[in-house]
């Protein structure tokens, strides 16, 4: 199973990182869906800005990695694998990028919209996936030299979708029952700016 390259994530003094999160900013208020930004990340090779979701979890701190496009056998591919390790041990995210300048609940109803659902979706079929293959997966790619064995605690899945402006009171409240009912962290892509501003104090 030919994978990417392991990238080491380190904090770089060179980088102005709150200049990249204005910059990362504009790059999303210009977006017309999740493929324009995955194109300014990989161009630029900015793996920072998805790393910078290490934020979002209390993992990551004495170790952060990730790999871009990870697959999960010949089926799945997510966006990003982030592997993070604490006075636990190591632990990995799943994250999966979708629609940007979009609703996050449907206007009409209180139900969430198609990206969201997408999302999830893809997220539930990694689930899946992970149930009968996690070992398979370990032992035939790059993470076998950091994860003889991985746990179902340490793993984790990450939804980036929608803004911050577009979530609503209903919104919120159908994002924490994804999070307890799902175990799915989702969050906006403003919050994604916020992370790569927390960078000025390391992974």
């Amino acid at each position: 199973m030919a994978q990417s390259q392991i990238i080491i994530l380190k904090k770089d003094k060179s980088i102005d990182y709150h200049k990249e999160a204005d910059e990362f900013m504009n790059i999303l208020d210009r977006a017309k869906n999740e493929h324009d930004v995955q194109k300014y990340i990989k161009d630029n090779k900015k793996w920072f800005i998805p790393g910078s979701l290490f934020h979002e979890y209390d993992f990551g701190h004495h170790e952060a990695m990730i790999i871009p496009e990870f697959r999960l056998g010949a089926e799945y591919v997510a966006d990003y694998l982030l592997l993070g390790r604490n006075s636990t041990g190591r632990q990995i995210v799943l994250v999966e990028f979708e629609g940007v300048n979009v609703d996050f609940c449907q206007k009409s109803k209180n139900e969430i919209t198609v990206a969201v659902r997408n999302g999830i979706t893809q997220i539930h079929d990694w689930k899946r996936w992970m149930e009968y293959n996690k070992q398979y997966m370990i032992q035939n790619t790059e993470l076998s030299e950091y994860l003889p064995v991985l746990p179902g605690w340490a793993i984790r899945y990450c939804l980036v979708v929608s803004r911050r402006s577009r979530m609503t009171e209903m919104a919120n409240n159908l994002r924490g029952e994804i999070r307890l009912n799902e175990l799915i962290s989702v969050v906006t892509y403003d919050r994604l700016v916020d992370d790569i501003r927390c960078l000025v104090n390391g992974f």
